[in-house]
């Protein structure tokens, strides 16, 4: 991580994207490539010629533009860069692009090997409770929602009722049929 460049910069050094809906400013364009000398010439001079206003346009960076004046310096006409086309007017598909760094392809395929809802584990304690409502109440949730002693957490009634069918469902896998709704869980 540099310090003296942008996040967007440190994100791009790094091979990620800081946005996924293009870029909207924080990182430092050349707006005259270094490797172009001849192209840092004034488009008013000798690069100009032969070019028409809308090749003119074209070459100018956005943002920028083209004042020329008389020999008394008035000015008489103004060049301004041609306006980007808008996404939503046409087919505008965003380019997939090929992660440049180690780090990058790593996180892509964990994020790819994670498909689905991760599922989710009772802990001892909740199945301690839950086997606790069943062995009180049965399958009467209602009763179980009115527990103050058992339903520690507020659970509503179809929370509760969830979560027991839940229960009762890993515990018939583990135990077999039949002994869901009666004895004590193991730990």
């Amino acid at each position: 991580w540099d310090t003296k460049l942008t996040v967007s910069e440190n994100y791009r050094n790094l091979g990620l994207v800081s946005r996924l809906n293009g870029v909207s400013g924080g990182i430092v364009k050349d707006i005259i490539s270094k490797e172009d000398d001849e192209a840092k010439e004034d488009l008013t001079g000798r690069f100009r010629e032969g070019m028409t206003e809308a090749e003119l346009r074209k070459a100018i960076p956005q943002g920028y533009g083209i004042i020329e004046r008389d020999d008394e310096g008035n000015v008489t006409n103004v060049i301004m860069a041609a306006e980007p086309a808008d996404p939503l007017d046409d087919d505008y598909e965003v380019e997939e692009s090929k992660p440049k760094k180690e780090g990058a392809r790593i996180l892509e395929e964990y994020a790819n090997t994670m498909d689905g809802k991760k599922e989710r584990w009772m802990s001892v304690g909740e199945r301690s409770k839950l086997q606790a409502m069943v062995n009180k109440h049965g399958e009467d949730y209602d009763a179980m929602f009115w527990d103050k002693s058992l339903n520690l957490l507020q659970l509503t009634k179809r929370q509760i009722q969830k979560k027991v069918q839940k229960y009762l469902a890993e515990k018939d896998k583990m135990l077999g049929p039949g002994h869901a709704t009666t004895g004590t869980i193991d730990a």
